[in-house]
């Protein structure tokens, strides 16, 4: 028998997640009821006040209510510098709530990703601006308080040789998911890595997403033996009964690179 299940979306996001979540034997129905971007929008027109991971438990929590349903399903991304600075990182997260038995469990993407915004003052900039462009991705025109969304490629082309006779134009990706081939792929991913994490039960009271988030350091150095930063071992500890354990790393040294005696 199946289990039913609710998401909270507009933007098309249940077929990325009910794959994933069918080898579980659930049936996600989509709800559309509520406007999501009024928890906060890419485009900026509805500004963001709660982090991703609040949001995607509001979203689950709005998708259970509003369907009378025991699970619900909640989906947001977020976009940011990546690493040491360079390029841009997509984080994508899907929250699953279950109100009958009260736990949540959150499964993740996080990578890098081809977003770009430009600020263009001339149709040299605009042509260079859109030749990488993925044909599925739709782009975003803004020019003052004028805003264009969901814009194909040849859309933005000629929207934009129009408003660069009166100024700069702000040319972005549209991030939200139906109009975004990189992040349907990044969800997708989210949702396998969210179907693995509830197929991880805590030992002791068999809550969900019993899963080793948390890096401990302290792998010694492959030539004096000291301590490291770099994770040593992984402790997962159930949110619900407090239960821990820990697992060493594959790993058994760190290269001496990573040593603050032997590479000060």
């Amino acid at each position: 028998m199946s289990q039913p299940v609710a998401i909270l979306t507009r933007h098309d996001k249940a077929r990325l997640i009910a794959p994933a979540l069918s080898q579980l034997g659930w049936q996600v129905a989509e709800i559309d009821s509520f406007d999501t971007d009024s928890l906060g929008s890419f485009a900026g027109e509805y500004p963001r006040f709660m982090t991703a991971q609040e949001c995607a438990f509001r979203k689950a929590a709005l998708a259970a209510d509003l369907s009378g349903l025991n699970i619900g399903i909640g989906s947001e991304g977020s976009f940011s510098v990546g690493p040491f600075g360079i390029g841009t990182y997509n984080l994508e997260l899907i929250c699953c709530v279950n109100v009958a038995e009260g736990w949540a469990v959150t499964g993740r993407f996080y990578g890098p990703s081809l977003a770009q915004q430009w600020q263009l003052n001339d149709t040299a900039a605009l042509e260079q601006a859109l030749a990488d462009i993925e044909p599925d991705q739709h782009l975003l025109l803004q020019q003052g308080s004028n805003l264009k969304k969901a814009l194909t490629v040849a859309q933005a082309h000629n929207l934009a040789l129009l408003w660069l006779a009166h100024g700069t134009v702000t040319l972005s990706y549209d991030l939200r998911a139906h109009l975004s081939p990189e992040r349907r792929f990044h969800i997708r991913q989210a949702a396998d890595d969210l179907a693995r994490r509830l197929q991880s039960h805590c030992p002791e009271c068999t809550t969900p997403g019993f899963w080793p988030d948390n890096a401990l350091p302290g792998l010694p150095c492959e030539a004096c033996g000291v301590a490291t930063s770099l994770t040593r071992h992984r402790q997962a500890c159930c949110r619900r009964c407090g239960h821990t354990t820990i697992t060493p790393v594959a790993a058994r040294h760190a290269s001496q690179q990573y040593c603050q005696e032997c590479n000060p």
